[in-house]
């Protein structure tokens, strides 16, 4: 996507994705924990929800692995590789604690499955991460293509274990 998008970027070519990119991350963790309210309030199977958690802590090994495999960090277009990592593993850890351990009452699910499901996922971001490359950080899209790639994968995980069709009955059902 970036190659076709921008076949020759220079360093301040499409600034504003730099920091689209982290406000879609921001987003992105914003409604994970409204998952929580899903697997709560709506019946959801805590299993999308436990996924999603395993992910984002996917994620932040990921950018922790992209921190040592890219090395030099003199231009602050690197300060996202440091952030996200941060933000991801209190928010995944939250996740997994609280869906698939405190919300008993909830549907369960399989929550084998949907921790296989996140670490699939974090596998493909790191294939894309470090595909691209420390370079590519400096040019445009300055990541950004990454960011969405985490809140496609993100929705996919949580979309397959939640079973989002279904609803608590209630006294009409």
């Amino acid at each position: 996507m970036p190659g076709v998008l921008f076949p020759h970027p220079g360093t301040n070519d499409a600034l504003e994705l730099a920091a689209l990119g982290p406000l879609l991350y921001l987003i992105t963790l914003g409604a994970s924990t409204l998952s929580l309210v899903g697997v709560a309030v709506r019946g959801w199977k805590a299993e999308g929800t436990v996924g999603l958690g395993v992910f984002l802590l996917g994620v932040a090994a990921v950018f922790v692995l992209a921190i040592v495999a890219f090395g030099n960090f003199s231009n602050d277009r690197f300060a996202p590789l440091f952030l996200t990592p941060v933000l991801a593993v209190p928010v995944g850890a939250a996740l997994v604690v609280v869906a698939g351990g405190v919300l008993r009452s909830s549907p369960r699910g399989n929550l084998w499955l949907g921790g296989v499901r996140g670490v699939v996922a974090a596998a493909v971001v790191a294939v894309w991460v470090l595909a691209r490359g420390a370079t590519d950080w400096l040019q445009a899209p300055y990541g950004f293509d990454v960011y969405v790639l985490i809140t496609v994968a993100a929705a996919v995980v949580l979309y397959l274990g939640a079973d989002l069709g279904r609803q608590k009955p209630t006294a009409q059902n």
